[in-house]
């Protein structure tokens, strides 16, 4: 059981380092948003045209991809 939650953080925290700007992710409250400019802790990311804040990387659920 230890191992398998280990595994699943290993693999989220490679996931959030090979983000970048222009990826397009979920927060784990359920936004989607774009990323901007990648810092050493946090994300700046835009939320809509008018939109823009900075997000913390634990904050992130996962990488979206466009389900049209």
């Amino acid at each position: 059981f230890p191992v398998t939650i280990r595994l699943q953080m290993k693999k989220h925290q490679e996931m959030v380092a090979a983000l970048a700007k222009g990826d397009k992710i979920v927060t784990r409250g359920g936004l989607i948003a774009e990323i901007k400019k990648v810092e050493e802790n946090f994300f700046a990311v835009k939320l809509n045209n008018e939109t823009e804040c900075r997000l913390e990387k634990d904050a992130v659920a996962r990488k979206y991809e466009d389900e049209a």
